[in-house]
């Protein structure tokens, strides 16, 4: 599998220089789409990427889901398939809100607690995250690799640690240096005593501390928008 990075900015990210959260999944025939925060849909765009047909989404804060209705208009225009979004409970209330506006666009959404598909050779399930709302992590295999995306959440996070001792690649939120637990977030320091470092890919980042986080995490992977990874 393939994994590029479309935002690894965190909510509180300012500016441009790291979008909001949203990966790419590629395999062998099919692709999915992890969350797609404000500008990951932009950078979907920027690379070619548009031709996929299935979303999953890890809670509904807007860092997370509000690239969705822009990307939804552009496959309006260029007359792409119908998306799938699979995604916890409240998307279907928020995407009637912008049609009942007057916005043409439309997607299939599949809500549930614990959202799962096959999209061809891949394979997508969720565990409970433990954030400040209600919130999923994404396991994804291709019957070769296994892949863990956590969205937001706070460690130690007990379904998302027993996932992460099954998989080959962790991708993790880093939302601070210290400690960011009463807002539902993982930090940097925490991250480096729990995961071990070759299996570990830092991303949600404020832009405004990613120099410290750097100094900090030398050696580890840290996630920037475009940055591809071969799993």
């Amino acid at each position: 599998m393939k994994i590029i990075f479309l935002g690894t900015g965190a909510g509180a990210t300012f500016g441009s220089k790291r979008m909001k959260a949203g990966i790419y999944v590629k395999g062998e025939k099919n692709s999915v789409v992890l969350d797609m925060g404000t500008g990951a849909n932009f950078k979907l765009e920027d690379i070619g990427l548009l031709d996929f047909s299935t979303l999953f989404i890890t809670h509904l804060h807007i860092d997370h889901f509000n690239g969705i209705f822009d990307h939804l208009v552009q496959r309006k225009l260029k007359g792409l398939q119908t998306l799938r979004i699979y995604s916890p409970k409240g998307l279907t209330e928020v995407l009637n809100t912008y049609i009942k506006s007057g916005n043409n666009i439309y997607a299939e959404v599949i809500e549930s607690d614990l959202p799962s598909a096959e999209v061809g050779e891949l394979q997508v399930y969720s565990v409970k995250g433990c954030h400040s709302i209600y919130d999923v992590a994404y396991v994804i295999s291709d019957g070769k690799k296994k892949i863990l995306y956590t969205g937001d959440t706070a460690e130690p996070c007990e379904d998302i640690l027993k996932e992460s001792e099954k998989v080959d690649l962790v991708i993790h939120e880093s939302s601070c240096i210290d400690d960011c637990s009463k807002w539902g977030h993982t930090s940097l320091k925490q991250l480096m005593e729990l995961f071990p470092k070759e299996k570990l890919i830092l991303t949600h980042i404020p832009a405004q501390i990613e120099d410290e986080i750097k100094k900090l995490a030398k050696g580890y992977n840290i996630a920037f928008d475009g940055f591809i990874m071969d799993v």
